[in-house]
């Protein structure tokens, strides 16, 4: 009689960089989808941002609740410089993207990586070619086409560009700061302690603005949609992909976001390009790709094995993480 013995065949898991991919994939349709959703609200940026971020702050904290935990005072410590940029960031965006077109709005948010990858380099190694510079310049004059060939009864105005582009250096701020500040804190401990943070910083403007019960049921929809999108899914999806996708690439993944975006507002708007602003989008998600495929060329190269020495009690020691 023959025996047969049958093995058990371990199934496949996704490697964490896997997971990492996956999560700045949907950061980046979710955030795409930001501009045109506020301007669907037909409300106020300021009010938007607020009313979002209270939503936000009670979901997170209700599930970090659920498992047990709680906000502690060493975790405001770690969030406060986070969390003020993220909420100064989401104003000053919200209320960017009400009195700006989705294509200019998006395209000035896509300069964010120029400022990222090299402050990743100075501050956390990160890798970083010069040369990549080169591909930024004409992304940035991509960004020109765009900007200075708007229609002239568009929704683009000289205030929208503004404050786009103020959001998107405070955008810069609350990424390299939330890679410095977070360190040990996983995803739902850290979003629930920034987003108060972040509320209580967007307060005063809020209060400022004035009715802030004031929304129609049209605002408080989209209010919802952007909250559960982008403020619980999005940015809970960014923080985790910190772990494994440096801050650089997760930026430039960003490449496809003004394309995306010009997508959504013609669907769902029913926004219109020039001819020569559709030539503008293609040179800076052009101008992106390159900059990616450049700074990121090295990074595929298997860097050399550092020797181990041997710890006390006979087990290698080897580099720890950064």
């Amino acid at each position: 009689m023959t025996t047969v013995i049958s093995r058990e065949v371990p199934a496949r898991t996704l490697r964490p960089r896997t997971w990492g991919a996956l999560a700045v994939l949907g950061v980046v349709v979710a955030f795409s989808l930001s501009s045109t959703l506020v301007k669907r609200a037909e409300t106020s940026g300021v009010l938007l941002a607020f009313w979002r971020l209270i939503v936000v702050s009670l979901v997170w904290n209700a599930y970090l609740w659920s498992t047990g935990r709680r906000v502690t005072l060493r975790h405001v410590r770690q969030a406060l410089i986070p969390g003020l940029f993220f909420g100064l960031n989401l104003a000053t965006f919200f209320s960017g993207a009400t009195h700006n077109s989705v294509a200019n709005a998006a395209l000035i948010g896509s300069l964010a990586p120029f400022l990222i990858v090299p402050l990743g380099a100075k501050l956390f190694s990160e890798y970083y070619d010069p040369r990549a510079l080169v591909f930024a310049l004409i992304a940035f004059g991509g960004v020109g086409l765009v900007l200075f060939n708007a229609p002239p009864h568009g929704d683009a105005s000289l205030r929208g560009n503004v404050f786009g582009l103020l959001a998107m250096l405070l955008w810069v701020g609350y990424v390299v700061s939330t890679r410095h500040y977070r360190r040990d804190m996983d995803v739902a401990t850290f979003m629930a302690t920034v987003s108060p943070i972040a509320a209580v910083a967007v307060l005063p403007l809020a209060v400022a603005h004035g009715g802030m019960f004031g929304m129609s049921g049209t605002g408080w929809t989209y209010l919802l949609i952007l909250a559960f999108l982008t403020g619980v899914a999005a940015h809970g999806l960014l923080v985790f992909a910190q772990k494994t996708i440096q801050i650089g690439t997760i930026g430039i993944a960003q490449e496809v976001q003004p394309a995306l975006a010009v997508v959504w507002s013609f669907l769902l708007l029913g926004e219109m390009l020039r001819l020569w602003q559709a030539l503008g989008i293609a040179v800076v998600v052009g101008g992106l790709l390159a900059f990616t495929v450049v700074n990121q060329h090295r990074t595929r190269i298997p860097r050399p094995r550092e020797p181990a020495s041997t710890a006390p009690g006979g087990r290698p020691r080897g580099r720890g993480p950064r």
